[in-house]
């Protein structure tokens, strides 16, 4: 992928260990689908100014944070450095669950080798660690209002201590609040988890904002409300916040950051085409449709051209597998979360 007149920094390919069968025998169809990469963008304007990593898409049904932090991507930076992760966690957003493989944002402080997000988290610490970033903001929809709601989360900004070591948050983070508010209807409060001082939070210390703040990098966490009417309203919110914190990091966008809180769109032009290598044959469907294919043959996922967050997706498989055996079996094209079309693929 080339992006036009901006720096694209690389696509990192995390290959999932073993070939998992899901059906035994040579005579059966045999898939292999591409990787699930980390996909991060890099603005950077011509003027000086601050550095901010945004991270969206860590628990994957929550889709204003992760549509928010891809929007961004398509605008060209005037002052500054943004360094853009909006699918941290793509297996989860393919799958529209909080984690596929557990609670991602719990595994920050230490997670096993054998996790399928092992890679991922890893890939995501060496990001951080590299680019240094003035703060890093962890996006997320959360339940509830938490102006009017016990334990809900959804409309915040959230920060682990009023201060940590040298780290003012309280602060920056009531900035956001007290200026965002002028412009939404459902307003947002700091919320302050008290993760290394407090007795009920102590959770956090496992996510992303604890493990950057132990690691001397300032972190804040922005909730949009799940129960927010539609996507467009999670997405403005964050858009809303964001902008807060552009200013207190000295971030500008050419035409202004107004010109996307108010005028982004949220529909896609572009309908996904899957590419396929069959037995050495190119196969290209882009639409629902059944492929007959002589049985004992091998499918190669060569290429989906769509969108970011087009991907395939087999129908009950276990998403981690890359490469399996099979008699037939339906494939989801999917668009993050909303499934495109599909393809039947029958042995014959």
């Amino acid at each position: 992928m080339i992006l036009k007149r901006r720096e694209f920094l690389k696509f990192i390919s995390i290959a999932a260990a073993g070939t998992p069968l899901f059906a035994n025998g040579r005579d059966k169809l045999y898939i292999k689908l591409p990787p699930k990469k980390l996909e991060y963008y890099h603005l950077k304007g011509k003027k000086d100014g601050g550095r901010v990593l945004i991270i969206g898409g860590i628990h994957g049904n929550e889709i204003g944070a992760y549509k928010a932090a891809d929007i961004l991507v398509d605008n060209e930076l005037k002052r500054g450095e943004l360094l853009i992760i909006p699918r941290s966690n793509f297996t989860s957003i393919l799958a529209n669950v909080r984690g596929y493989n557990g609670d991602m944002n719990r595994k920050f402080d230490h997670i096993s080798k054998k996790d399928p997000d092992y890679y991922y988290i890893q890939m995501l610490k060496d990001i951080i660690l590299s680019y240094k970033p003035d703060v890093v903001i962890s996006m997320h929809d959360g339940y509830g209002f938490a102006s009017r709601q016990e334990r809900a989360w959804g409309q915040s900004v959230v920060i682990d201590e009023v201060r940590y070591k040298n780290f003012d948050l309280l602060t920056p983070a009531r900035f956001v609040m007290n200026n965002s508010n002028k412009y939404l209807k459902h307003k947002i409060v700091v919320l302050n988890t008290k993760t290394f001082s407090g007795r009920f939070h102590k959770e956090q210390k496992k996510a992303l904002t604890g493990w950057c703040l132990k690691n001397n990098i300032k972190a804040f966490c922005i909730e949009a409300s799940k129960q927010l009417p539609t996507l467009k309203d999670k997405v403005h919110t964050h858009l809303v916040m964001l902008r807060e914190f552009f200013k207190i990091y000295n971030i500008e966008f050419e035409g202004g950051m107004e010109r996307i809180v108010n005028g982004f769109e949220l529909n896609n032009k572009k309908n996904p085409k899957l590419i396929l290598n069959v037995n050495n044959q190119k196969i290209i469907v882009k639409n629902n449709e059944t492929l007959k294919i002589k049985r004992g043959s091998i499918i190669e996922v060569t290429d989906i051209d769509g969108e970011r967050g087009d991907f395939i997706v087999p129908h009950g498989v276990n998403l981690n597998w890359r490469s399996f055996h099979f008699k037939n079996l339906r494939f989801f094209i999917k668009r993050d979360y909303q499934k495109i079309f599909s393809i039947d693929i029958k042995e014959v």
